[in-house]
């Protein structure tokens, strides 16, 4: 046998070794799970979207507390001088706290302080907005009906060790797990502190059941109420003011998607770190009713970043490719995140359809 093809198979041996090696590695590697919530998901369950959610949350504000509902018109009329309540035409929510954090910034000593509107005034304009779309979401949440495609995706959809990034303020997914996740646990970690079957669940955006400890009845901080999540802040295990009525008019921790975020408790800055690391360790993402605000820039830094990771963990040879699914009714939410994916994801699939269609779909397939 002539010695360079001798040389030639011990080469196309090794290859061949090599690949297989590859192969085993890559079926012995765990696939990881991250389901992205935006407002669509909300909108499955009666709650509004963001263009509608501040006329309806101070509308019900008004029925109850008329004079609270007349700041937040008044400053409104201030920043855009046409609008008219009785024509309903409330701003989106996002633009309308964007204006109201630049105003904060503008309206001091720093630039031009403002006597009609200072810092303060805007402040507590803020605490009754933000609390009224609270109650709002929170009135809406009770109605058990409306859970019905989230109770189906619970269902059919979920898996153990699945990671939900929801950018909701409620709690449609954590009621579904108490009510139908068959003793799934979730946790507020990535990964999370297993003892059984468990998601984990991170809400960058905050919730209507976290709180600040110091608003809780002393002696309430225990396991099965309020749960501590750092510090200075607690989750109010399955929220209900009939349990504690004195935590109604608490103010919850949400952040609005905004530009300029503030970070005051550190579950939050910790949140934002496993969003990274759970994005960046993904195997497969589904992005259901999520638009990236443009709004968010910080949202977009950090999801940029973790994806990026992600394809440098793929091009090491450490994990799957990446493979990306995207329900929105919206179109152009397949340009906004093929733009952040870069050109070299090989799988995306995109379904122009609303969250509970989508899962109408599945339970069709299933059948």
């Amino acid at each position: 046998m002539p010695h360079g093809v001798g040389c030639f198979r011990r080469l196309r041996m090794t290859k061949s070794s090599s690949k297989a090696k590859d192969a085993k590695k890559s079926r012995s590697r765990p696939r990881r799970r991250v389901l992205i919530f935006g407002a669509g998901v909300s909108a499955s369950c009666g709650i509004a979207v963001a263009k509608d959610i501040l006329r309806e949350a101070v509308g019900h504000l008004a029925q109850r507390d008329s004079d609270r509902a007349e700041r937040v018109h008044k400053l409104l009329k201030y920043f855009y001088p046409g609008f008219q309540r009785p024509a309903l035409n409330y701003p989106n929510i996002e633009d309308f706290l964007n204006l109201l954090e630049m105003a904060k910034v503008f309206n001091s000593a720093g630039f031009i302080e403002s006597s009609l509107w200072p810092k303060e005034k805007l402040e507590g304009v803020e605490r009754v907005a933000l609390k009224a779309v609270t109650d709002y979401i929170w009135e809406r949440m009770q109605r058990l009906e409306a859970l019905a495609a989230m109770r189906a995706f619970v269902r059919n959809f979920v898996r153990a060790n699945d990671t939900f990034v929801t950018f909701n303020w409620d709690l449609t997914l954590e009621r579904t797990l108490w009510d139908d996740g068959n003793g799934m646990a979730f946790w507020y970690t990535y990964p999370p502190s297993r003892s059984g079957p468990s998601v984990t669940l991170l809400k960058p955006h905050g919730s209507i059941d976290w709180f600040e400890k110091v608003n809780f009845p002393k002696g309430k901080i225990r396991r099965g109420i309020v749960q501590g999540l750092d510090e200075k802040v607690a989750v109010f295990t399955r929220f209900n003011f009939a349990d504690l009525p004195k935590m109604a008019d608490s103010t919850p921790i949400i952040v609005p998607p905004v530009s300029a975020k503030e970070f005051s408790y550190e579950v939050l800055r910790r949140t934002w770190r496993h969003v990274y690391r759970a994005i960046s360790d993904a195997t497969d993402l589904f992005i259901f009713g999520y638009s990236l605000p443009k709004e968010d820039q910080f949202a977009r830094l950090v999801l940029g970043r973790a994806l990026r990771s992600n394809r440098l963990k793929v091009e090491r040879k450490s994990k799957h490719p990446l493979r990306v699914v995207i329900v929105n009714p919206d179109e152009s939410a397949e340009t906004t995140f093929r733009r952040l994916l870069g050109p070299n994801v090989t799988s995306l699939v995109f379904h122009q359809a609303t969250f509970e269609n989508f899962v109408a779909d599945r339970e069709d397939d299933e059948q």
